[in-house]
């Protein structure tokens, strides 16, 4: 199906907090670059730039919770760090939009298409994209702006999670390079 083009977008960031182990030479760490390439291009192009992840009490009991409240693994990774208008908003379970004001937050920007990226493909991205599409925005997932972020997962967890995407919630997903050209030219 052909979709006008979006008028709003927003990029969705999920999970790039400390807590999720973002370090140089660690898992995923090549994925960081692209990511901050496309905030920069969604900055140059006066697209919104929101980012999510997860908050943990000490009464969720959750096992091994690290990303507690008063910690600084809910800090931004500094490869990413929030400027200006960013928004940080916190998720209490794996979607984006989980018991938040996520919603909220895109209706009132006049949002109309949500360009999701971050980790992991075949969890946070999924459900964030899921619930997006339930909310009625536009999903565009930047391939190579995502990945499954834990030893050892099947790389087909990743194909998987994208094909959901594309096929059953009608979202686009395409490269980076391919995001850039067409949804977030500079102003």
């Amino acid at each position: 199906m052909e979709h006008a083009p979006p008028r709003n977008p927003v990029v969705i960031i999920l999970d790039m907090a400390k807590g999720y182990g973002w370090e140089p030479g660690g898992l995923g760490y090549d994925m960081v670059a692209r990511v901050r390439r496309l905030k920069d291009a969604s900055h140059a192009a006066g697209v919104p730039v929101i980012h999510i992840h997860s908050l943990r009490r000490p009464t969720d009991h959750v096992p091994n919770p690290r990303m507690l409240v008063g910690t600084n693994n809910l800090d931004v990774i500094p490869e990413l760090l929030p400027i200006d208008d960013d928004i940080i908003i916190y998720k209490r379970y794996l979607s984006g939009f989980s018991h938040n004001d996520l919603d909220y937050t895109l209706r009132t920007m006049g949002c109309d298409a949500t360009i999701i990226c971050g980790a992991s493909t075949d969890n946070t991205v999924l459900w964030t994209s899921a619930d997006a599409f339930q909310h009625r925005y536009r999903v565009i997932v930047p391939e190579d702006c995502t990945m499954v972020h834990r030893e050892g997962e099947d790389p087909a967890h990743q194909t998987i999670a994208l094909s959901i995407i594309r096929k059953v919630l009608d979202g686009e997903v395409l490269p980076l390079d391919g995001v850039i050209a067409k949804y977030l030219r500079p102003r």
